[in-house]
């Protein structure tokens, strides 16, 4: 990888787990900015959803807001 002058690294790590059905947590954050969880679960829509958490494609559109 080519270095330049004002060249940064930077670094995002996200786990994830099932919790039920289609509720699931990440752990999420940046080595300098601490950890964060989220919670998803899809909406009753979805066999199996139950609304108990933004879903994903929420989290996706609220970062792209950001």
């Amino acid at each position: 990888m080519a270095t330049t002058k004002n060249a940064r690294h930077i670094e995002v790590f996200a786990e994830a787990r099932s919790i039920e059905a289609w509720r699931k947590q990440v752990i999420a954050g940046q080595p300098d900015a601490g950890r964060f969880a989220f919670v998803s679960d899809e909406g009753q829509y979805v066999p199996g959803g139950e609304g108990t958490a933004p879903t994903p494609l929420s989290y996706f559109v609220a970062g792209m807001a950001l």
